[in-house]
């Protein structure tokens, strides 16, 4: 090999190096064991699959800078209201029309919101992923102290989801984030709210949109979604008590008194929990009450910005909060 070429192939390997899990770190041992005594996982079956996960830096750097949480409203907005996912979208909706009207009907959230999330996720299954989910979760549960211990148990998740489907471990594929098909659902939220909606005796998520409708569907109502309730709801700013406010705080739901306290006009507001929101738009302000329902869109992705954009799309694509 010519200098000049191993000098460029060591240059790209310090960008985003890729390597083997180092087996004998003891917490890579001690998750080793804990699979088998907790879920009665093979010790070999567990050292074979992390002896073969890579770690990634480009996983570690992705997660570090979220473009949810390092963009502005504006940015980010525009990378999803834009014509081709509109149109798109509409074309989804119309190939799927029974599906999503029999998800609607039995979970009560509209088909549009739902179609929203899987165009905002994978662009309706056209891009679901390139990252391995295994060396994903291996890489943050054991590298990323921030969130080591989320993803430690997302990866604990993964092994009993694959196990108990027969899934091929090393083939899925998904976000940085170790998220995966349609929806791109962490493994617990795989394990916890697929459901078989296409009726062929598995939940499959990797491969089946109808599965992936339904079990959207069925994720926001567990997590909150009331039917017929708006997302949100736009308030004018001299309703606003500019006093100790609080706008965008995902996670703090508002009670109907405490909402009194910052807004004069509330009698329109339907629900018991709420969330204020503001958002900046051509430098101008816009203010809105999220609703339940957008308090359980959080839960998909704890973004504003997430839920917000949802919203929006949803409405493109023939959704009305009227």
């Amino acid at each position: 090999m010519k200098k000049k070429q191993f000098l460029i192939i060591l240059y790209l390997l310090s960008i985003h190096p890729v390597f083997s899990l180092e087996l004998d770190n003891p917490e890579i041992d001690e998750f080793i064991n804990y699979m088998h005594q907790q879920h009665g996982l093979e010790i070999d079956y567990v050292t074979s699959v992390l002896n073969a996960a890579e770690y990634q830096q480009s996983i570690i750097d992705a997660i570090s800078s979220p473009a949810e949480f390092t963009w502005t409203w504006e940015k980010y907005r525009n990378l999803f209201i834009e014509g081709r996912r509109i149109n798109n979208g509409k074309i989804f909706l119309n190939k799927h029309k029974a599906v999503f009207d029999r998800a609607e009907s039995e979970y009560g959230v509209p088909k549009e919101v739902v179609a929203a999330i899987l165009g905002v996720e994978t662009r309706y299954g056209k891009i679901m992923g390139k990252y391995k989910v295994i060396d994903a979760l291996a890489t943050l549960g054991f590298y990323y102290p921030r969130r080591q211990k989320f993803f430690r148990s997302e990866l604990e998740e993964f092994l009993l989801l694959v196990n108990e489907n027969e899934l091929a471990l090393n083939e899925i594929k998904g976000s940085y984030a170790g998220a995966m098909g349609f929806g791109q659902f962490i493994s617990s939220s795989y394990r916890n709210f697929a459901v078989d909606f296409d009726n062929d005796g598995r939940a499959d998520l990797l491969n089946s949109p109808e599965d992936a409708i339904g079990s959207i569907a069925n994720y926001l109502v567990k997590n909150g979604w009331v039917r017929g309730l708006p997302i949100l709801w736009n308030i004018e700013n001299n309703f606003l008590n500019q006093d100790d406010i609080g706008f965008n705080k995902v996670g703090t739901k508002l009670s109907r008194n405490t909402l009194r306290k910052h807004i004069s006009e509330t009698q329109n507001f339907l629900g018991n929990k709420f969330m204020l929101l503001e958002y900046e738009i051509d430098g101008v302000q816009n203010y809105y009450v999220g609703s339940e329902n957008f308090i359980s869109i959080t839960t998909y992705n704890r973004s504003h910005f997430y839920a917000k954009v949802v919203q929006e799309l949803a409405t493109k694509l023939g959704y009305s909060d009227a």
